[in-house]
């Protein structure tokens, strides 16, 4: 039992959550758990997120999100961190992963991110990113860029690229036809449209 004092105890810092969800197929490899970082200066022309930009809004505690992961790792084959931009909360998530890779040995981890991995790389690159960098299997990195739409899977534009910088892929990682988009409903009634839907299927679900 320990005696110090929690108030004088520092305190874990928490992630701006813009998005939970399970059960995941649009996100990378297999069925994925994924959580949508908030906040982004970026600001890529286009993008399928922007409501996620803003950084704003509470701090969601990591003990309370890295219990939720592993709560939910059942039939799941790994954690994918999208956002807004998760390396601009590199520190937050490299802590979630390296705790959940505790638990979970067998999870793989996959970002989506519009910095450039060589910038991820640099002395130019956002706090953090090192850490995040060492915690991931997966990285596609780079920019959207609607001008330069692409069917390859998990990258929107022709530019983004497909990284291996941990594990490597599964075998099947490119089996079958890639699914473009996914719409999940919450218990609350709230929709959430994942993936890289085009702009009519946006349209129809801000509708909603």
């Amino acid at each position: 039992m320990s005696d110090e004092n929690p108030s004088e105890m520092p305190q874990r810092p928490g992630l701006r959550l813009a998005g939970f969800t399970t059960g995941s197929r649009v996100n990378g490899p297999g069925r994925r758990i994924v959580l949508w970082a908030r906040g982004c200066d970026l600001a890529c022309p286009g993008c399928f997120n922007p409501h996620t930009w803003a950084p704003d809004g509470p701090t969601e505690p990591l003990d309370a999100l890295v219990a939720r992961i592993v709560d939910a790792r059942a039939g799941h084959d790994g954690v994918t961190f999208s956002g807004g931009e998760p390396f601009q909360q590199a520190p937050a998530l490299a802590e979630i992963a390296r705790r959940v890779a505790a638990a979970w040995p067998e999870g793989r981890f996959m970002a989506f991110t519009g910095y450039r991995l060589e910038t991820l790389r640099s002395a130019d690159a956002p706090p953090g990113s090192a850490a995040l960098l060492r915690q991931l299997d997966w990285l596609v990195d780079g920019p959207y860029d609607p001008r330069r739409p692409s069917r390859r899977r998990w990258r929107a534009s022709a530019g983004q690229r497909l990284w291996v910088v941990g594990r490597p892929l599964p075998s099947d990682a490119f089996a079958g036809d890639p699914i473009d988009a996914e719409l999940h409903v919450s218990p609350e009634g709230d929709v959430l449209l994942s993936g890289f839907p085009d702009a009519r299927l946006r349209r129809a679900v801000r509708r909603l």
